[in-house]
């Protein structure tokens, strides 16, 4: 699900918008300092880079007493532009936490990820997590081979109580936290970052000196150990102090060198003998102070395993002008490696860099914020691309669409007001088709009655019309108005009267007679008369 998040929010990126800049920060005894830096997968630049002192010295021992006084300088720093990110990342010092290097039997991802949110399951390689009250950890996988039956992982866990105030400062500065990261892992991020392709998968080794301890930090794309040196508190104030002396050398310098190199000789054999990491072709130092010249020499002249070089972590990298400016007035470079290497995280909305060795998150809600960016930037796109489709539709409605309809709207008045003429026409129609019917139906009842009245009259009348020498035999109508008559007439003269009667009495017409040669015993002539009988009007 995460990994799809991030994928659907790189995607959508260039339309739902936002950043993974961060601005780092790191805590000094007596300053703080803070980075911004863009980082890609061809190269680094760092865009800002400043410090500021505090108003009193930092006890990082009791932090919560004095984060108003933090959190003061950085809501100054961003009051005068000194940076603009409004992410934030802190460096955790590697005192407070416990950083581990565990190899477990092969683990398949899916399971590695369901069984690592318990505690149980890491107590059993790491007891010491048990331990805790409220423990909070995080891991990051260095390796997982099925071949090798091996998943080497490396868990980072510390007391939440412990990690709150680092992230309550950034908070109360008016700054979202979004990266807690350790310190030593910052300095071998930064380091595998700007290191050539070609040494990348050699073994490097670090050795950073701060306030309060000495740590030998080293690594390779699948493993990682830091040993804290095992030295004196007054060694570790002589290194404090010893940049204010001329010339650290003579018997004093000597010894105080020889049991600081001895001690790194030491972890040096255990990472090359116990743990296989190869020899270390250098060793570059990294200091927490503006001055570090004296520390190497006295390393240097002392310790015979492997070269040592102050790291100059600007080597490689682009600078912004004022940036530039600051790195030439200061000597030692390196106190600002951790936090460029802490520059380099990102909270992963869009997905992580690939030039990252280790991806250890010590912000407990991380997992939370960055779900919540990835579907941020994914509702914003969508919201975008309904705007812009609602826009589209909208002009494509209103430019061909509803002139169309609008033409139509009135087209289709136009047809309703026929349709409605053509209704009234068609009951008109209908009423005078029921009117007709009813007419007909009278005139057949007229006609019919037309009919019987004409026969009666011509029944009536027909004795009248038969002249003397005319008898007739029979009579029939035949279809209402067909007429014929059979008879004898004495002489056709006679015949042809009666015709002329019936003629001129206009109850009949069509006359047609068949006359038939006399009879010899009486010398009548046989006829048969057809005529039609006229309705009376």
């Amino acid at each position: 699900m995460a990994s799809t998040l991030s994928s659907l929010a790189q995607i959508l990126r260039p339309i739902g918008g936002g950043t993974d800049n961060i601005v780092a920060v790191k805590l000094h005894s007596n300053a703080v300092t803070v980075a911004e830096l863009r980082n890609s997968a061809k190269d680094i630049s760092i865009e800002h880079l400043a410090s500021s002192a505090f108003a009193r010295p930092l006890d990082l021992d009791n932090l919560s007493r004095q984060q108003d006084m933090v959190a003061d300088t950085l809501r100054a720093m961003r009051d005068k532009g000194v940076f603009s990110a409004q992410d934030a990342a802190i460096l955790l010092p590697p005192g407070i936490l416990a950083v581990r290097q565990i190899n477990l039997p092969y683990t398949p991802p899916n399971e590695l990820a369901k069984e690592g949110r318990f505690i149980d399951f890491w107590a059993e390689t790491e007891p010491d997590i048990a331990k805790y009250e409220e423990p909070y950890f995080h891991y990051h996988v260095l390796v997982s081979s099925e071949n090798d039956d091996l998943t080497r992982v490396l868990l980072c866990y510390a007391e939440e109580a412990v990690i709150r105030p680092w992230a309550d400062i950034l908070l109360a500065a008016h700054l979202n936290p979004v990266f807690l990261d350790v310190e030593t892992i910052a300095l071998a991020n930064y380091r595998y970052a700007t290191l050539p392709r070609d040494e990348k998968r050699q073994s490097q080794a670090i050795l950073h000196v701060s306030d309060n301890r000495l740590e030998l930090i080293a690594f390779q794309p699948t493993r990682y150990h830091s040993i804290r040196l095992e030295v004196s508190e007054f060694d570790l104030i002589l290194l404090k102090d010893i940049e204010d002396v001329d010339e650290p050398t003579g018997d004093f310098w000597d010894e105080v060198g020889g049991r600081l190199a001895n001690t790194m000789k030491q972890a040096v054999l255990f990472l090359q003998e116990e743990l296989d990491f190869a020899p270390f072709s250098i060793i570059y130092i990294a200091v927490d102070a503006p001055r570090a010249d004296n520390i190497v020499k006295l390393f240097d002249k002392h310790f015979t395993l492997a070269p040592l070089s102050l790291w100059n972590p600007t080597e490689g990298v682009s600078m912004a002008n004022a940036v530039s400016d600051i790195m030439g007035q200061i000597p030692n470079k390196s106190l600002f490696a951790s936090v460029f290497g802490l520059g380099l995280q990102r909270l992963g909305t869009f997905g992580l860099p690939d030039n990252i060795l280790i991806k250890l998150n010590m912000l407990p809600a991380f997992a939370s914020l960055l779900r919540n960016r990835q579907v941020s930037v994914i509702s914003r796109s969508l919201a975008k691309l309904w705007f812009v489709i609602f826009v589209i539709m909208g002009l494509w409605t209103g430019g061909l669409v509803l002139p169309q309809y609008l033409e139509s709207q009135a087209g289709s008045r136009g047809f309703e007001t026929i349709a409605q003429d053509a209704q009234s026409t068609k009951i008109q129609l209908e009423s005078i088709s029921k009117e007709v019917e009813g007419l007909d139906q009278e005139i057949a009842a007229l006609s019919g009655e037309v009919s019987v009245r004409g026969r009666v009259q011509f029944m009536d009348t027909l004795p009248d019309l038969v002249p003397d020498g005319v008898e007739l035999d029979s009579m029939a109508i035949e279809a209402s108005t067909n007429l014929i008559i059979a008879g004898s007439a004495r002489t056709e003269e006679a015949l042809k009267l009666f015709e002329s009667e019936l003629a001129n009495s206009g109850l009949a017409n069509n006359t047609v007679i068949e006359l038939r040669s006399p009879n010899d015993e009486n010398n009548f002539y046989a006829f048969t008369l057809t005529a039609s009988i006229l309705r009376e009007d």
